[in-house]
């Protein structure tokens, strides 16, 4: 007769082993990174609410330094008007006193040279005066911050646009016309041009830039959709 002996008494010291030892793990994990949740294993439902304020709390610490790179900048800018302010106040003592009838010739060019140089130096600061490598006080600024996307990608490689294409720095030497269904090439200088059959019919062309060149597009399209491919 074939019998079959089980220590129960050690398989459940092993199982209680077990046990203690991943918590042991556990409890190591959290003292090395001193943190209570260190995996989903540990609390589900508190990693996701600790990784959504996590990302809360990056989020503002990014627009708490943006604010300080505003408040430098407009630092920077109001030292600028300060100079520029205390030479223009000067320029003034400088024009009322050229005013005064006592005063020679000569003293006279004197004061007008000094107001002179007053007025480049202001030149000089509202030209000169940048942050982050652009000016901030000749009236460009405006230009340099939040640029408004001129392309969206659309599908199937394909660009949207809404701009309005100018012919600039092409000449009308060596010239062309691409038909519906064409192929063209653009050499070092010359114009292409796409003629279409009729309203509505789809226009597939094939344009070829040769040294960098310059295509210009001229017409309207109803769905504002350029496809490039190679």
């Amino acid at each position: 007769m074939t019998t079959i002996n089980t220590n129960v008494k050690a398989l459940f010291v092993r199982n209680a082993l077990q046990a203690n030892e991943a918590s042991l793990t556990s409890a190591m994990q959290q003292l090395s990174t001193g943190k209570r949740i260190n995996s989903a294993k540990d609390d589900a439902v508190g990693l996701a609410i600790s990784t959504r304020m996590t990302q809360q709390i990056r989020a503002l610490d990014q627009a708490v330094r943006n604010a300080n790179d505003a408040i430098s900048m407009v630092q920077t800018t109001e030292g600028a008007t300060q100079e520029i302010t205390t030479m223009l106040q000067r320029m003034r003592e400088l024009a009322i006193q050229a005013m005064n009838d006592t005063n020679a010739n000569d003293q006279r060019s004197y004061l007008d040279l000094e107001f002179q140089q007053l007025k480049q130096q202001i030149v000089q600061i509202s030209s000169n005066t940048e942050w982050n490598g652009f000016p901030i006080l000749n009236g460009t600024a405006g230009q340099q911050v939040g640029p408004v996307p001129v392309f969206k990608t659309v599908a199937n490689g394909q660009l949207s646009t809404d701009l309005t294409y100018a012919a600039g720095g092409i000449t009308t030497s060596n010239a062309g016309t691409i038909a519906t269904g064409g192929t063209g090439t653009l050499a070092k200088s010359g114009s292409l041009a796409m003629t279409v059959a009729a309203t509505g019919t789809a226009v597939n062309a094939t344009l070829t830039m040769e040294d960098g060149n310059q295509i210009t597009f001229a017409g309207s399209f109803s769905n504002k959709i350029i496809t490039f491919t190679n």
